[in-house]
């Protein structure tokens, strides 16, 4: 009798240990799922814990690409107390970012970038006037920053705007500034009629081609390695698409 209570102990002891084995396993399992399916957003490029220096023009689109993809995932953490300090009396930004005025595209978190790393312009749409490209002088000539980004984003209410002729004592001055996208998007996407503000398709394709032609006219004010991207934000992603042909997922 005491055998048959000790051998059907030693069952019992070794299922349980044989259960919670499994359950271990599948756990790591799952974790090693989670850490891959994240790993698996982010396809622009290898991203590291550690990024490297900043060297051109390729090195800092790069780092804003593992930027935007830490800003899906898990941005980093900042100690902004140290960086306030440490950033007082001098910056080393290594790229300038157009971007909108919208409330919902700020470069620095779109991009995880901490103080002293970026400068930022930002206007409706965005469009470019002569204060914009004196501020871009001032960052390629004086800080001999090498990458420019033009980013425009999806659901843009400058280019909602532009579309249905929005009045106003300063804002059609502004917004003409877009048609010539609008123009664009017109003739190649709904056989040269003019769109209509109802097609959001078409209204992030204008966020495209304006940005593109923005891009277009931007000058390297004779620095050699300046180099001009464009892009385009999803709002409810957070991914930045660079130079994209069409409107994407």
């Amino acid at each position: 009798m005491k055998k048959n209570a000790l051998r059907s102990l030693i069952i019992v002891i070794t299922l349980t240990l044989a259960t919670g084995s499994l359950g271990v396993s599948g756990a790591l399992r799952t974790v090693n799922s989670q850490v891959n399916k994240s790993q698996a957003k982010g396809t622009e490029g290898p991203c590291t814990a550690v990024e490297p220096a900043v060297t051109d023009a390729n090195s800092a689109l790069q780092t804003l690409k593992c930027g935007n993809q830490r800003w899906r995932n898990t941005m980093k953490k900042r100690d902004w107390d140290y960086e306030r300090k440490a950033t007082a009396t001098s910056q080393r930004p290594f790229a300038v970012v157009i971007a909108c005025m919208d409330s919902r595209v700020p470069p620095e978190l779109i991009f995880d970038r901490g103080l002293g790393e970026i400068f930022v312009i930002r206007v409706a749409a965005p469009v470019l006037n002569d204060d914009e490209l004196a501020s871009l002088e001032f960052a390629v000539v004086n800080y001999n920053v090498k990458l420019v980004i033009v980013l425009g984003h999806t659901d843009c209410g400058a280019v909602k705007g532009a579309v249905d002729r929005a009045g106003g004592d300063y804002l059609p001055e502004l917004l003409c500034k877009i048609e010539p996208a609008i123009t664009y998007v017109s003739n190649r996407y709904n056989g040269g009629v003019r769109i209509d503000s109802k097609n959001k398709k078409d209204l992030d394709r204008v966020s495209i081609a304006n940005a593109r032609l923005v891009a277009s006219k931007i000058p390297t004010f004779g620095k050699p390695g300046v180099q001009v991207k464009w892009g385009l934000y999803y709002l409810a992603s957070g991914r930045v698409a660079f130079d994209p042909a069409d409107v994407g997922p």
